[in-house]
This record gives structure tokens, C-alpha cells and sequence, in this order.
């Protein structure tokens, strides 16, 4: 029939019969009655039978018609627009303050001590203990904390195990299960003050080269937790010449740290003498810098003026150093006005410029916590003068907050109740002024933070007038920023 295609020769990659294969042998037969063909009486098939297509199913799709593509297993398309992070956060990058509610702004800030911060450095005085990541080991943890459950045997097992590791102690400790099993005896609750003293003979030949091992750095600092004045003096002694290499170093630093943390004052001198004439290297890296702010912390102030002295040598480079604001706001948080007086004098002669600093202004406004009364009020007299300057800009407005919440909640509120009513006074400018900083400032996207903290701080009639201030110009605020400053308000009520 027409369209009919008939098959191809055989050859030429036909298939080809075997042979004998095909027509049934002579004397086969016919086929028996009824198979083949149906009769002709047998008609069409009843109605309904076979399978219908389901609802829907229709007519193809006319020409040019694209079908939608079959949804994507394992979650939804996101466009690219839409996957974007808003631009304009207050984080370190972008440029403009970022959409995250207070608390989560102030964690970031906080965090590790006003800005500056505590993390990183591999210090054991970081900020923020993360959750362990996936397949890291607890000997690999920020703290490397050893727990008496973490190993269940015999004591009989632990002394054989113990005795086959003293033998080997240096590449025993630089092992990591074997720097934890070493950390668990050292433990009190767990192993003998014969054993402690069994491992420190062991580890100190080598104690220089475990205080910088990724793993041994945790043995020798479990050794200073347990062992005796004598021991402690013994690793002293071995490490001498080599503190400012281990401060500086990501797992030596751990040790010179613990190692301020628990010797006496007597010893920290002998110890810190290394780094008197390499402060400003140690404050200017990324692990020595932990070093010197647990000098800070643990030691008397004494014993430290010649970090007082060298930071006050180069005030305004430290204040807005990375590194170097961490160890100025140490000092101000722990010794008083008088002690570092001279660095506090520089500083305040620069605080127009700190304030806008991305690291200086946490300087400033720890100032503004912990400072003199003087210092307080000079820094919030020369931050109203140009208050909207200050409240527009990036890290600024960080200072303007602090100024209004420490003339309203801090130690010396009633001492600098006078510099509060002026700061409201210059926020909320004259009646009838269609202009006002209050205005200028709510409509900026980084001002309208500074707003919401004067809201959350106002008191009495202040808080009263400013309500009223902000509600009768709602409409001539951003959008963006608006909904912010209403709902700080809202939060009032």
C-alpha cells in the first residue's frame, strides 16, 4: 500500500535466518481450527474497554507552544535577583548599614570586646565558640577540651598505653589521639599525681617544639593546669628565648597565655621580659596581639606600663589599627584615668577623627563607658557640635547612640544630665523647623539607626516630644526608613 516501506535485502548487516529456520517442516500441519485471524463476526471491541487518557490529556499543543519545564527535585529555583544579599549592610563590606534587628546588630558588634573583638588568632581568649564543623575531632576545637568520659578502659590498659607513649613522647604528643589520651591522664579526676610527673619528665626535652604543634600545644598547657610550682618554672626555663616566636605563633600563642594565666607575678615578669622592646609587633599580629591583651588582663598594672607607654607612643595609629583597638580598649576597661592618662590625653585630641574610624570608634565609645567623668563629657560635647556629621556616617552613628545611652543609663547619668538635655535639645532643633537633625537623620539610612537609639534611650518629656516629632513628619520620612523608627516607637507603648 501506499507509505508502506518494504524490509531491506538480506546482507549488509540484515539479519540472516539460520538455516532450516522459517516455514514449519514438511508434515507439520495445518494450524488447528479458530487460530489466526478473528472471524469476521467478532466486531469491534465493547465500548469502554482499554485504558482512556487521563483528564487533560486533550490535543497536542499548538505549533511554537513551549511545555513548562518538569519541577527541579531537591528544592525551588531561585532567581538570581532574588538570592542576592541586599546591598548596603553594615557589615565590614557594602556599603550602607544592614537590615538585622538590634540584637543581632549589637551581637556583631560586641563581639569580642566593643568592635575590636577577642576571636581569631587561635587565643584562647576568642570570641564566639562556633559549633564544631562536620568531621572535625574535639582535639582539633578551639578550646581542645579532654573530658573524663572521653576514654573508657582498664587501669591496667591505660598504664600499658601510658608506658608504650613515654618512651616516644614527642611524636606522641604531636599525635592527635595520643595528645588527647595524654590530656585525659593529666586530668585530676583521673590520673595520679605519679603520672603527671611521669609525663612532664617526658615532654619537657621537647616541650619547646610541642608549645608550636598543633596537637602538642594542648599537652603543654594541660601540664600547666596540673603540674607543681616546679614543674611550671622547668617549662619556664626550657621556653626562655622563645616566647616572642611562640606569641606570635597560632598554637604557641595558647601557650604563653595559659602560661600568664597561672604563673605568679613574679614569673610573668620573667616571662614577658622577651616582648618589652616587640609590643607593637606582637599588638600588630593576628595571634601575638592575644598575648598581649591577657598581659593586660592578668597582670598588674605595674608590670605592664611599658605597654601603657608604648601604645600612648602611637596613640592614633593603634586606636585605629585592627588589632591595636583590642589592646587600648583592655587598658581602659582595667586601669583607671590616672594610669594611662597620657594615652586617654591623645586620644581625646583625636577623637574627631576616631568617631569615624572603622576600628577607632570602638575606642571612643568604650571611652565613653569606662573614662573619666571629663573624658565623657568632653567626647559627648564634641560629638553634639556636629551631630549630624557624625549620626550620617557609617560607624558614627555607633557614637551617637553610645552618647545618648550613656547620659541616660550609665555610671555617671546624673553627672552629665546637663550634656543629655543638650543633646535633645540639638537632635530635636527648633518647633516649626521643617529641617531638624531628627528629620535629617531619620530619612539616612545609616541616621535612622541613631534615631532608633535615641528613641530606646528618651526618658520623661523628652521621650514624649520626640514621639510627637516623629509622628507628625511620618509622612515625609523614607519609606526604608520609616517602618523602622515607627516600630521602635511602637515598642515604647
Amino acid at each position: 500500500p501506499p507509505g508502506y516501506y518494504p524490509p531491506p535485502p538480506q546482507g549488509g548487516g540484515a539479519y540472516v535466518s539460520a538455516p532450516g529456520y522459517g516455514h514449519p517442516p514438511p508434515g507439520y500441519g495445518a494450524p488447528p481450527p479458530g487460530y489466526g485471524y478473528p472471524p469476521p463476526a467478532y466486531g469491534a471491541p465493547p465500548p469502554g474497554y482499554g485504558y482512556p487518557p487521563p483528564p487533560g490529556y486533550g490535543h497536542p499543543p499548538p505549533p511554537g507552544y513551549y511545555l513548562p519545564l518538569p519541577a527541579l527535585t531537591g528544592g525551588r529555583y531561585r532567581s538570581r535577583s532574588r538570592s542576592r544579599s541586599r546591598k548596603g549592610g553594615r557589615g565590614r563590606k557594602g556599603g550602607g548599614r544592614d537590615d538585622r534587628g538590634r540584637d543581632d546588630r549589637d551581637r556583631d558588634r560586641d563581639r569580642g570586646g566593643k568592635g575590636g573583638g577577642k576571636g581569631g588568632g587561635g587565643g584562647n581568649d576568642k570570641g564566639g565558640k562556633g559549633r564544631r564543623k562536620r568531621g572535625s575531632s574535639p582535639a582539633q576545637d578551639e578550646e581542645g577540651k579532654v573530658s573524663a568520659a572521653d576514654f573508657r578502659m582498664a587501669p591496667e590498659e591505660a598504664r600499658t598505653r601510658l608506658d608504650a607513649l613515654l618512651g616516644k613522647m614527642q611524636d606522641a604528643a604531636a599525635e592527635q589521639e595520643s595528645s588527647r589520651f595524654l590530656q585525659w591522664r593529666l586530668l585530676e579526676e583521673v590520673g595520679s599525681e605519679g603520672e603527671c610527673d611521669e609525663i612532664c619528665t617526658a615532654v619537657l626535652p621537647s616541650v619547646g617544639r610541642l608549645a608550636s604543634d598543633v596537637f602538642g600545644n594542648f599537652v603543654v598547657q594541660k601540664l600547666f593546669e596540673r603540674g607543681t610550682p616546679e614543674q611550671r618554672r622547668g617549662i619556664v626555663d626550657k621556653l626562655l628565648g622563645e616566647i616572642y616566636n611562640l606569641a606570635t605563633n597560632k598554637y604557641g600563642c595558647r601557650v604563653v597565655q595559659k602560661m600568664l594565666e597561672v604563673l605568679p607575678s613574679e614569673d610573668q615578669a620573667r616571662l614577658v621580659k622577651e616582648l618589652q622592646n616587640k609590643v607593637l609587633d606582637c599588638v600588630e599580629d593576628m595571634h601575638g596581639n592575644h598575648v598581649i591583651q591577657i598581659m593586660v588582663k592578668s597582670m598588674a598594672v605595674a608590670d605592664i606600663e611599658f605597654i601603657i607607654n608604648t601604645l600612648a607612643g602611637s596613640a592614633e595609629k593603634m586606636a585605629s589599627h585592627m588589632y591595636g583597638c583590642r589592646v587600648i580598649q583592655r587598658l581602659v576597661e582595667k586601669c583607671t584615668p590616672d594610669q594611662i592618662s597620657e594615652l586617654i590625653t591623645k586620644l581625646r585630641g583625636k577623637v574627631d577623627k576616631l568617631a569615624t574610624d572603622l576600628h577607632g570608634n570602638y575606642v571612643v565609645q568604650c571611652i565613653l563607658e569606662f573614662g573619666s567623668q571629663e573624658d565623657k563629657r568632653s567626647i559627648i560635647q564634641l560629638i553634639r557640635k556636629d551631630l549630624v556629621f557624625y549620626g550620617k556616617n557609617k560607624v558614627g552613628s555607633n557614637v551617637v547612640e553610645k552618647c545618648f545611652e550613656v547620659t541616660t543609663d550609665g555610671d555617671d547619668a546624673g553627672f552629665l544630665s546637663e550634656e543629655r538635655e543638650a543633646l535633645y535639645r540639638t537632635v530635636l532643633g527648633e518647633a516649626g523647623d521643617n529641617n531638624t537633625p531628627l528629620k535629617t537623620l531619620a530619612n539616612d539610612k545609616f541616621g535612622n539607626y541613631a534615631v532608633q537609639g535615641i528613641i530606646r534611650h528618651s526618658r520623661g518629656a523628652d521621650r514624649d516630644l520626640l514621639k510627637q516629632r516623629l509622628n507628625s513628619m511620618e509622612g515625609h520620612l523614607n519609606h526604608q526608613t520609616s517602618k523602622h523608627i515607627m516600630n521602635a516607637l511602637k515598642k515604647l507603648e
